[in-house]
């Protein structure tokens, strides 16, 4: 897009001839370093892309997880130092039996061929190219892929013509303590107020940036994925993200918390803040919250305010849910089995307190204007033709596994 220097509110931004609005120092704006290497495994060969935010993706298989760099500390009494090893975390395996399992793998470099080659257990790798992952021992600075970029998370939103108050009030209202990036996707029309207030607003704020574009949400989500370099560029970028409506009020540094909660609990792949006492919803009864827990495991969080660990974005399986998801219907379901149905893979966060207010004649839902709230159940031809199991996607009670207490 051609892009043309605009003033608003004194502060430079960059409006794009689609009618887009971004910082001019959005935080993870340039595109993510890549590497790439050819796998020979005892089970298959693929090449392997590895980008500097710690994901990595089989080219053609695709499987999906996270790498780091590690230098084993030496040994008494041991001869030189050992071998930098590559620790590869497997979250997505199709290659293999037990594809819904997570395991990890670990290679040693070839001290002969430096990072260009690896070998473990069955499996070699060599780098395509002269491009190949830094070596710590003459650059010991990135001595894993978290120590290069601090976690960062993002929170997406699709926003219409009442959401000035929540973003400028809540999300957005203390730049001090905000350490994620946002993504608003507009879609009211682009003539009005809000969108140029909100473009003024996002024109102030680093790692902020909003877009036109009309429809639902999770449809906005994976235009602004495939616009921003794929599922592996975003994720490479981002090591969280809350997908949410844009009613939903949580002040800045209750999403920040919400993120490192996350961080300390890497064994969550799915999640949500509670909802107060006050909050709207036909599963308020469900994640509502809980005084006495920090977090609840459960097997299903609302689609409302989902936050997801970036790197599902690259798994086949969840990918063919974000296919088939029109209204958000039914994609909640699909949180649990998509993780592998592990009782500790997603969670209520009681923590983290969220307000969805109720809807009257004063603030009706936008949403509902576009689509009957009835109407939604018809998402289920979607997910069938994107193939997503009906176990997956269907209705079931949902339940809680047992939760951490309260500190």
């Amino acid at each position: 897009a051609l892009l043309q220097k605009e003033s608003l509110s004194s502060s430079l931004v960059l409006r794009s001839a689609g009618g887009g609005f971004r910082s001019m120092n959005t935080v993870g704006a340039s595109q993510p370093q890549l590497w790439t290497y050819f796998a020979s495994h005892r089970d298959w060969c693929d090449h392997l892309l590895f980008y500097e935010g710690g994901i990595f993706v089989q080219g053609r298989l695709g499987g999906s997880g996270s790498w780091q760099l590690v230098q084993p500390p030496a040994s008494a009494g041991s001869l030189g130092e050992p071998s930098l090893q590559l620790q590869l975390r497997w979250q997505s395996t199709p290659h293999r039996s037990g594809a819904g399992e997570t395991f990890c793998e670990t290679l040693h470099r070839l001290p002969a061929k430096g990072t260009h080659s690896f070998a473990g257990q069955g499996v070699s790798l060599d780098c395509v190219g002269d491009n190949a992952l830094p070596d710590l021992a003459s650059n010991p600075a990135p001595a894993a892929h978290a120590q290069q970029h601090s976690p960062r998370g993002l929170l997406f939103s699709s926003v219409g013509s009442q959401c000035l108050p929540v973003i400028r009030d809540f999300w957005l209202a203390d730049p001090v303590a905000r350490d994620f990036d946002v993504a608003f996707m507009f879609y009211k029309e682009d003539s009005s107020d809000v969108y140029r207030d909100l473009g003024a607003l996002v024109g102030t704020q680093d790692g902020a940036d909003l877009q036109h574009s009309p429809g639902m949400k999770w449809p906005n989500f994976v235009k602004w994925m495939q616009a921003n370099g794929g599922a592996a560029a975003v994720a490479a970028r981002y090591d969280y993200i809350w997908v949410v409506d844009d009613d939903v009020r949580l002040h800045t540094s209750e999403v920040s918390r919400l993120f490192t909660i996350l961080r300390e609990h890497t064994e969550i792949e799915f999640a949500c803040p509670s909802f107060d006492a006050s909050s709207d919803g036909v599963w308020r009864y469900f994640d509502g919250h809980d005084p006495r827990y920090k977090l609840r495991y459960t097997d299903f969080v609302e689609c409302t305010a989902p936050v997801l660990k970036a790197s599902w974005l690259c798994n086949p399986g969840f990918a063919r849910c974000l296919q088939a998801v029109r209204t958000g219907c039914f994609i909640d379901f699909c949180f649990f089995p998509a993780a592998g149905r592990r009782e500790d893979a997603v969670a209520i966060i009681d923590a983290v307190q969220c307000h969805h207010p109720p809807r009257g004649s004063d603030a009706p839902s936008e949403m509902r204007q576009v689509k009957a709230w009835e109407d939604h159940r018809d998402d289920d031809i979607y997910f069938d033709k994107a193939g997503v199991p009906r176990d997956w996607y269907w209705f079931r009670q949902p339940k809680v596994f047992g939760g951490i207490p309260a500190e």
